[in-house]
């Protein structure tokens, strides 16, 4: 057998993960582990450019509950993710952007800007590698634990929202 075939066969027998197994998960998260597996079973369904556009629509609803205004690098964020689905920029170029949003999310002193900045990095990796926006929206979810604390309705009707948004994203 040759080499190549061995690799092939090795991958074969390898066991199944989950999605977000390769994934640095968010350590402290009140979540509903159901409503998450949810939607990462829609989530497996979707197209690279139908899980880019849910980031998109997520980073802006994530901007509504915030409250805060849009700012130049979530327009930034936003853009390249855009670009990228116009085949304009490479995933490389939007990992810079996502490095940016992630350095500027540790400098934030406003804790509801810090998440925001969290998803935006997400969102603008996502062309890099669509699991990214499986990460925006747990970190979604981190927004809701911070608003409404120990509020698993909350997390629930955050978790429904998402779940609708990825069914509905083409």
């Amino acid at each position: 057998m040759h080499k190549k075939e061995e690799e092939n066969k090795s991958e074969e027998n390898k066991p199944k993960t989950n999605v977000m197994s390769s994934v640095g998960i968010i350590k402290k998260i009140d979540d509903l582990p159901e409503l998450k597996e949810i939607l990462i079973e829609i989530f497996e369904t979707k197209t690279h450019v139908a899980i880019s556009n849910y980031s998109i629509k997520y980073a802006y609803h994530i901007l509504e509950i915030t409250g805060l205004e849009e700012f130049d690098l979530f327009e930034e964020c936003i853009e390249i993710n855009r670009l990228w689905q116009q085949k304009k920029v490479n995933f490389q170029a939007a990992r810079q952007v996502a490095f940016k949003a992630n350095r500027a999310a540790k400098e934030e002193k406003n804790p509801l800007k810090v998440k925001l900045l969290r998803v935006l990095g997400q969102v603008a990796a996502t062309p890099h590698v669509r699991r990214h926006s499986l990460i925006a929206s747990d970190y979604g979810i981190t927004l809701i634990n911070l608003m409404y604390p120990k509020d698993m309705k909350a997390v629930e009707n955050e978790r429904l929202y998402q779940i609708q948004l990825m069914k509905e994203v083409e």
